[in-house]
């Protein structure tokens, strides 16, 4: 009888470690989802505000180097359409990469602010 708890208690714990295992992952892979190379790279291409990307810079750990972001750019430039307009927040169609509404909010500012400074 004291093997059955014995058992039944570890299987319990087990299983407790591993939901917190998994929550803890599935945590970092929606911060992961939510600031990525790519966003960012996105995001300094449309010239959002400098302290926009110094915070998304924080929350990447790390600040991408512009020949990478050129690479990203380019590839965003191939598979965008011109009438593209982030839909279901996405960059482009098909990524796997989605952007918040308040990031493509700063998007559509930023090019009204080129827009109007080319005036």
């Amino acid at each position: 009888m004291g093997s059955i708890r014995a058992v039944t208690t570890r299987t319990i714990a087990t299983c407790f470690l591993a939901g917190v295992a998994f929550l803890s992952s599935f945590s970092q892979a929606q911060q992961a989802r939510l600031f990525s190379t790519e966003g960012y790279c996105i995001l300094a291409f449309e010239q959002v505000e400098r302290a926009y990307l110094l915070e998304y810079e924080k929350r990447l750990g790390f600040r991408p180097k512009v020949k990478l972001c050129n690479r990203v750019n380019r590839l965003v430039a191939e598979f965008q359409p011109a009438s593209w307009d982030y839909q279901f927040g996405q960059p482009y169609p098909g990524s796997s990469i989605y952007i918040t509404p308040e990031q493509v909010e700063r998007i559509h500012s930023a090019r009204e602010r080129n827009r109007q400074a080319r005036r």
